[in-house]
């Protein structure tokens, strides 16, 4: 604590949500000396919109922030995804999992989908810990419940299974869907990505954000299947990554279409330019210099 408090240099929070009374103190203490603080918000939305008390003292809170010049509260997730967010923050990056993808890893997709024997289906994949708030009941119960997605689509799911949705993964297997139950390797994951023509995104409000999976999709120019109206497809939008679009009774309706295509040089082109405002917006926040260009 009296690191942060006392360093000369810039202090970074990386979650403001996580430690909010420490970030708030921090900051005006640091403010009075004119050092800078700057802080993320990882899940600017119930902030900007809950009715609950809390979030309403800390709206408040955030909005009063901005009047400090030592102090730079960020969203991670666009002005232009949702309005409200600039009451809460002097400005945005991009969520770092929308450029974190290394050269290496991109190669390793790629090579394995070169090695891919593709079947007669397409293949939609759940990624990461599966439960309600990920719309593992809603993926699981589509393909169970309509012929015609089975007959169109493999449906996998990658990565640990909750309890609480254990009767939904048991109807799915049963329907002939694919479901990895277990907590998944970095390599694994990459696999993943390599082998899907559409990564599942379809959140039910109470999940809505923007989710590293999506981020991930977007770097690989792979199309997501998101909510219509969630801040992913608000994201989708405006930075123009490649989605489909449906309502939670509209899901086979929507997949019946023909899905955009995976462009993996679109992806990585995204992420650079993701990466460079982000990058540049974090160094004017944090009061850094901008790196020399090359010689």
């Amino acid at each position: 604590m009296r690191d942060v408090l006392f360093s000369r240099a810039p202090v970074l929070f990386l979650m403001v949500e996580e430690a909010f009374l420490l970030y708030v103190a921090a900051a005006l203490l640091r403010a009075l000396t004119g050092r800078r603080t700057v802080g993320l918000l990882l899940r600017p939305m119930p902030l900007s919109v809950s009715s609950r008390r809390a979030c309403r003292w800390k709206r408040a809170v955030l909005g009063w922030l901005k009047r400090f010049r030592a102090i730079h509260t960020l969203t991670i997730l666009p002005f232009s995804v949702f309005p409200a967010f600039s009451a809460i923050a002097k400005g945005w990056i991009y969520d770092f999992q929308l450029w974190d993808l290394t050269d290496e890893e991109r190669e390793a997709v790629e090579l394995l989908r070169s090695e891919r024997h593709p079947g007669e289906r397409l293949v939609l994949t759940a990624i990461g810990t599966q439960n309600r708030r990920k719309g593992f009941d809603l993926f699981t119960d589509s393909y169970v419940r309509v012929a015609a997605l089975r007959t169109r689509f493999q449906f996998i799911s990658c990565g640990r299974i909750e309890p609480m949705v254990d009767a939904y993964a048991a109807a799915f297997r049963e329907a002939g869907g694919v479901a990895v139950n277990r907590s998944v390797s970095d390599a694994e994951l990459l696999g993943a990505y390599a082998a899907s023509d559409a990564i599942w995104c379809f959140y039910p409000p109470f999940g809505d954000h923007a989710s590293g999976v999506l981020g991930r999709a977007a770097q690989l120019g792979i199309p997501a299947v998101v909510r219509y109206g969630s801040v992913a497809h608000r994201l989708c939008i405006v930075e123009n990554i490649p989605h489909v679009s449906a309502t939670a009774d509209g899901i086979a309706e929507r997949l019946a279409g023909p899905l955009p295509p995976r462009d993996e040089a679109r992806g990585r082109l995204a992420a650079n330019r993701f990466a460079r405002q982000s990058e540049a917006t974090l160094r004017s926040a944090l009061g850094l210099a901008s790196p020399s260009p090359p010689a």
